[in-house]
């Protein structure tokens, strides 16, 4: 496929005249925090100005990153548990999308009740839904569809953590890479395409882990058509291996996070034009998330968004770059977070609270988690933690501080120059 960077535009070679037909992927929809759907209100407001590009697409997907009703109880875990208004699900429908994606941490963040009781709501109004089941079996069941002669298959995975199917039990699907990859092999016999949609990595880290990039590649390679990943809050880059699309994060949709962090504030949907017989194209489409909704990107703030996302997405050919990212997010957290984090969950622990023990669960459960902690006593064991690169080091840090209005500035300045802010901010450490 040809890039056309300063569109965001994909284009497979030769171009063909077969019939295509669009699915467009969004990431993280959590109506709350004062994206809240109100009875009787617009349910459309926190969506603002994209609505039509959804309305040009054949079918859209959407990531519920909450419950839905008031069914159940909190589960005791690590982090925040998510209840929505089952009201606010009009959002879903006038958007309009048609596919719920649930393998995702908090699909089960009021126990099995709120999970059917969320299943009800969506299936009720009519979405299809994929990634969580009252069972394991019901959770790992691809979504089979059939658009405009196009047959699809969506597998959705994710790690999960507190809200993951246990031992057969209700929950999101796990990121259990063999299984996952025989899944992907068996239905390319009969369909189409295999859209592999995934939901984990490390969060506020500007790539991916190294455990993410192999992962999402052996997907690649059993024959997904595209595999598009969410979850870590921020946009992460994009590449195409062996010629199929890797999304390895889209950043936040609707989902308001009170932090000053430009990155946090933006995100980008996910468009892919499919024929019976290949990938035809991709098209990414930027927005930024305000207090009052989505605003989508245009002009110099896109074309310095886009440049910011190549810089980032070229550094993914390249394992060693891969890995000294990796080893500069980790070397920010450092032996002192880890103690830290350590301490909290032990203290907790002796009081034989069940939260402390969901957490300490968590992290040997998911591998976001674990391998941050691998990572980071091996390197001290050896002497060599906090010896990740400079331009590294600079490149974390850019991604986790820059507030907001820098980040717009940056992309205004160097969309209309037309570079990348962050060619130079690398280059100069990057020897």
């Amino acid at each position: 496929m040809k890039a056309d960077w300063s569109r965001g535009v994909w284009t497979a070679e030769p171009i063909e005249s077969k019939a295509t037909v669009r699915l467009t992927v969004a990431s993280d929809w959590l109506p709350l925090r004062g994206f809240e759907v109100g009875r009787g209100g617009d349910a459309l407001a926190a969506f603002g100005d994209v609505p039509p590009l959804l309305r040009s697409s054949d079918l859209n997907i959407v990531n519920v990153e909450t419950t839905l009703g008031p069914s159940g109880e909190p589960i005791p875990k690590a982090g925040p548990n998510f209840r929505a208004d089952e009201d606010a699900v009009r959002a879903l429908i006038e958007a309009p999308f048609h596919v719920a994606c649930m393998a995702n941490n908090h699909i089960m963040d009021y126990g099995p009740d709120s999970l059917r009781r969320t299943l009800d709501v969506l299936r009720g109004a009519g979405l299809r839904t994929v990634g969580a089941g009252m069972t394991g079996e019901e959770a790992a069941e691809p979504l089979r569809l059939e658009i405009g002669g196009v047959s699809v298959a969506v597998v959705n995975c994710g790690e999960g953590e507190a809200c993951c199917s246990m031992d057969g039990g209700p929950g999101a699907h796990g990121f259990h890479l063999p299984a996952i990859a025989a899944q992907i092999r068996e239905l390319k016999a009969r369909a189409d395409h295999v859209l592999v949609i995934f939901h984990g990595g490390r969060e506020y880290a500007p790539m991916p882990p190294v455990y993410v990039t192999n992962g999402l590649r052996e997907l690649a390679e059993a024959g997904a058509s595209a595999v598009v990943a969410h979850h870590p809050h921020v946009p992460q880059g994009l590449e195409l291996h062996g010629g199929v699309p890797i999304v390895y994060s889209q950043g936040n949709f609707v989902f308001w996070q009170e932090e000053d962090s430009f990155y946090r504030h933006t995100g980008y949907m996910v468009h892919l034009e499919l024929s019976k017989d290949r990938v035809a194209g991709l098209e990414i489409s930027p927005y930024l998330i305000e207090r009052n909704g989505l605003t989508l990107m245009s002009g110099a703030m896109k074309a310095g968004f886009l440049q910011a996302l190549r810089t980032v997405s070229e550094l993914l050919a390249d394992p060693d770059a891969v890995r000294a990212v990796w080893n500069a997010f980790v070397d920010t957290v450092g032996l002192a977070g880890m103690s830290r984090s350590l301490e909290a969950i032990l203290a907790g622990m002796a009081g034989n609270t069940a939260t402390s023990a969901a957490r300490l669960h968590n992290l040997f459960f998911t591998p976001a988690h674990r391998e941050l902690f691998m990572n980071g006593l091996k390197r001290a064991s050896r002497g060599e933690l906090g010896d990740s690169p400079e331009w590294a080091r600079t490149l974390v840090g850019h991604w986790q501080t820059c507030g907001c209005e820098e980040g717009k500035r940056l992309c205004l300045q160097y969309g209309a120059a037309g570079g990348s802010y962050l060619t130079g901010l690398l280059r100069r450490t990057r020897q």
